[in-house]
This record gives structure tokens, sequence and C-alpha cells, in this order.
């Protein structure tokens, strides 16, 4: 199997992947197991590949050693599942990363390839890192590089979910990492075509702050007028305190400890019902109805309120200026309403609603941001080879 773009975002609370223009995510949870565990931890077989993405279990060598891994929904409700989301996750020397894209390419071979092909060459690899990560070395280009190198060559994965065992060799040919948050701007600026796009317009003639939301890290950076590239390092900030996760969490213990067992729950409840006029449980085994709405959206207003503070405190806006602020990151459309309600109590709605936008693609824009930049290396390959054939 050749795969030409392959773009991924390794955010704390889901894994998202763009490949060849097809996109699946899987939640960011990834338990090891034992051996022994691992062995005989499926009592069935599945046969449809579809199904693979709910029972991924697959094992691969790190540093010589064979290890053994459940990946996304099957790890979330294992003790260990959602460890990582108090902690600052430094994707450069954690295992996660690597092992959660071994398992979405084994799961995309499984449900696009051959079956009987046991090899995936990857033409064009790219992810990102944060802010936080970055501004920990003298230059962003170092632990870009030391990114991009852990997934550059080749690797094994074994898939040992029951009916679909296989061994996969994977050759990354070309790894790059790239600015999260900065590279969302071309999502902003292009079309999946290379073609301007018409809604950034309302940005030609002012600096833009792109917030990005996370489940783990807030990442900021100060764009000039049209978009463009950061001026230098002092462009870019970010918080760690207050992440979105660990907030939800605060909010289970302290008030919603018998609904939810574990904060995953209660982070895809929201998700799922936050565009709904009453967020509302239903205990399936009693039938009994529960309006959460008023205490959920409290919570959200109060967190929006520190991000937005947090945000205009990132960079201040120098006097007679006008700064946009385009929020982004898959905790942005939660706290949408949110974020709506509290500009407009601070400053009115008219400048709330062109100074306070909230992306339509907000969870994906970074994403599509790579995408993008990906589209335009594979035209420049194109049109070299074609070159060169002549």
């Amino acid at each position: 199997m050749n795969i030409s773009r392959f773009n991924v975002d390794f955010g704390n609370s889901m894994y998202m992947n763009l490949i060849d223009g097809y996109y699946f995510e899987i939640p960011t949870n990834v338990v090891e197991l034992s051996e022994e565990k691992a062995a005989g931890y499926f009592t069935s077989n599945i046969d449809d590949p579809e199904e693979l993405l709910e029972r991924l279990l697959i094992s691969t060598t790190i540093e010589g050693e064979e290890r053994f891994f459940l990946v996304g929904e099957i790890a979330e409700n294992e003790v260990l599942g959602n460890n990582h989301i108090k902690k600052l996750h430094n994707k450069v020397e954690s295992h996660i990363p690597l092992v959660t894209f071994l398992a979405a390419t084994a799961y995309y071979q499984a449900i696009k390839g051959d079956k009987n092909d046991n090899e995936v060459t990857i033409e064009y690899f790219q992810t990102m890192l944060p802010i936080w990560l970055l501004k920990k070395l003298n230059k962003f280009s170092e632990m870009q590089e030391n990114m991009a190198t852990r997934f550059a060559g080749e690797h094994q994965v074994k898939i040992l979910t029951f009916g679909m065992e296989k061994e996969i060799k994977i050759e990354v040919k070309a790894s790059k990492c790239r600015v999260e948050s900065e590279v969302a701007r071309w999502a902003i600026k292009k079309n999946f075509d290379l073609e301007d796009n018409k809604e950034a317009e309302q940005f030609k003639n002012y600096d833009v702050v792109l917030v990005d939301l996370g489940g783990g890290t807030d990442d900021l950076v100060l764009l000039p007028a049209g978009l463009k590239a950061p001026k230098n390092r002092d462009s870019f900030d970010y918080y760690t305190n207050v992440p979105f996760l660990s907030h939800l969490e605060d909010l289970r213990k302290s008030k919603l400890i018998e609904h939810f067992e574990e904060v995953r729950a209660l982070e895809k409840f929201i998700y799922t019902n936050i565009n709904k006029s009453k967020l509302e449980r239903r205990d399936g085994n009693t039938g009994k109805t529960y309006d959460l709405t008023d205490t959920i959206k409290k919570s959200l207003k109060e967190y929006a309120t520190i991000k937005i503070t947090q945000s205009e405190s990132a960079f201040p806006a120098p006097k007679d200026s006008v700064y946009k602020y385009v929020y982004i990151g898959g905790v942005a459309p939660v706290i949408e309403e949110a974020i709506q309600e509290v500009t407009e109590e601070r400053y009115g709605r008219e400048i709330a609603e062109t100074n306070h936008i909230v992306h339509p693609e907000a969870r994906k824009v970074n994403l599509f941001g790579l995408e993008i930049l990906s589209r335009a290396e594979e035209a420049k390959r194109n049109q070299s080879q074609s070159v060169g054939s002549r």
C-alpha cells in the first residue's frame, strides 16, 4: 500500500488522522498490557475490518523490547486509560504518539488495503507540536526535528486483535513537524485546492490572535494583518494551567460524580449534547431523566471567562489597535456559546461577533492546515517529476 499524504493531530483528547483525504479519529487512550494479558484479552474474532477501530490491540518493539498496547476506545475504560490528562504530555518523549500512529496505520491498511499486503509506504508524513514543548529548546526547529525523526524510517507493528492478526512493515520516506496553532492559518487562508479563501478577507487589515484551546494545553499565536507568519518567538505563548480535561474532572468529582464514573464519559456527554437546548442524562435502567444543563453550562461559562481573559492578556493590543481573536481547537466548539455570552457581556454584541470568532472547523483546522501544506508539497513533487521526465 502506498500513502501519499499522512497528516495527524496528536490531541490530548482525540487523535485525528487525515490520510489521503480519509478522516478518522481515535480517543487518545493507550494502555500497556503484559504479554500474557494481551494473549488472553479477547475471546472472540471479528470479521469486519471496520470493527478493528473499536478493538485495537497491537504490539511493537520499543528500544529492543516487544510491548503490547490497547489503543483508543477499547482502552477508555481501563483504570489507567486517562492517566495522562492531568500531566503535560511530552509528545517527543512519550510512547503514546508513536503507538497511536502505528495503530492508525494498521487500521487504515485493514480497511483500505489488500488483505495479503503487509507493507505500507508513506511518502509524506506530517504532525505538529504545541508551543510549550517547542519553547523548551532555544530553536523551535530543534524540537521539530526531534519529533519528525521519531516517525521517519521503518516501523513494525503487529495487529493482535482476533480475526485481524497481521504483521505490517511501515516505511515513512519523509517526515515533517509543524508548529501547532500557527499551521492553522493556512486552513484559514487557503482551501484544499490551494486557492485563496474568501473568508480570510475579514483579517486582511487586522492582526489576529489564534487561540488554540486543547484538552491539555492552550496555544496562542499573534499573526500580523493578512494572516502572515508570526514575526518572532515572542509572537507565541501558551497556558498549561486549567486544562479542559482537568476542569471537567474537577466538575465531575465536585458535582456530577453520581452521573459519570470517569471524565471521558462526561466529556463525551458534553460533546454529544452541547448543541441541544437541554443537557439531559437518561438512566437506562430506571428511565429517569436528569437535567444537567445549568450545572454544566455554568461551568463552561466559568471556563470560557478564564480562557478569554488569558487570551487577551497574552498579547495586549496597542492603543488604537484592534485584534481579532479566532478560537480553534477541540474545546472551542464546546464553549462557543459561552464565549459569545461572555464577550457580549463585556463588549456588546457587535464587537463580540466581529472580534471574537470561533472557527467553523475549529476541531480540525490544524489538521486541515497540514493537509493544505502536504497538498502543496505533493504538487511540487509532481511538478518536479514531470520536469524530470521530459
